[in-house]
């Protein structure tokens, strides 16, 4: 038993716990190892596929499921296995981009992110300027993967997205969950589906006494992760809608942000 038994911090990626993409400062290494080594679960929750995790390897170890895809996959990595996934089907995959490509001509590109049919991960993308509805082109691309996905991204310039968001949400809300993570690209999901869920999916299931989650982000697709998390901290170069809804505010990620987070929990034990 350690001091921080019982407690998960589950922290995203870019723009929160690295400096820069895929660089983690010393300081924020040597805390998390510091945390890990008294008793506390670590891992991260990203928009990124499994194996990203392996930018770090020489840094940091997470020792708790990996939050994969947005919250649509909670993977274990030292078993290389899926422990929940959180899909969407091809058919109603199909219906909503059939609609974007009809109505919104300035969208750039597709990817649909998910299980392809070797077993591995992988990003099927579509560039709807080069085709149209009537060549089955968008339908034979969906067939790539088995019968549900688990995310989308829709990258169009960031007027068009801010428009296309708000219309998605009006039109799809219901089904779907539509977050950005960058002003130029939209995130599309199950919508009871999240970085959020995934973690307290964690906190019911995992078969380990986890009394506390902490979350941490900075953009539209953590809100989920600091809602759900019994404390959420909200990094200070985060967007202002992230920083509403936190619990706590943290400096910023060129600031060592995992590492003050674990000197506010050492102090307040």
């Amino acid at each position: 038993m350690g001091k921080f038994t019982g407690y998960l911090i589950c922290t995203d990626c870019d723009g929160t716990l690295t400096y820069e993409p895929g660089k983690v400062s010393d300081e924020n290494a040597q805390a998390i190892k510091y945390f890990q080594q008294e008793g506390g679960l670590f891992t991260l929750a990203t928009g990124r596929f499994p194996d990203h995790v392996e930018l770090f390897k020489d840094k940091i170890q997470i020792n708790a499921p990996m939050v994969s895809l947005n919250g649509t996959l909670l993977y274990d990595i030292s078993n290389n296995s899926m422990i929940n996934k959180w899909g969407i089907s091809t058919e109603d995959c199909f219906k909503m981009l059939s609609y974007v490509i009809e109505q919104y001509p300035n969208v750039w590109d597709f990817w649909m992110n998910g299980v392809l049919k070797d077993g591995t991960f992988g990003s099927v993308g579509y560039n709807p300027s080069e085709h149209s509805l009537e060549d089955e082109s968008l339908k034979e691309t969906l067939t790539e993967f088995p019968k549900e996905m688990l995310k989308m991204v829709i990258a169009a310039p960031s007027d068009v997205i801010k428009e296309l968001q708000a219309d998605l949400k009006n039109r799809f809300g219901e089904e779907f969950r539509f977050d950005t993570s960058w002003p130029e690209g939209l995130e599309i999901q199950r919508i009871d589906s999240g970085k959020g869920v995934a973690v307290k999916y964690m906190k019911e299931h995992l078969g380990v006494d986890i009394h506390t989650t902490i979350g941490v982000g900075d953009y539209e697709n953590d809100m989920t992760l600091l809602e759900c998390a019994d404390v959420g901290y909200a990094v200070s170069n985060a967007i202002e809608s992230v920083k509403k809804i936190a619990d706590k505010l943290t400096v910023s990620n060129k600031e060592h942000a995992l590492a003050a987070i674990i000197n506010d929990l050492e102090r307040g034990l």
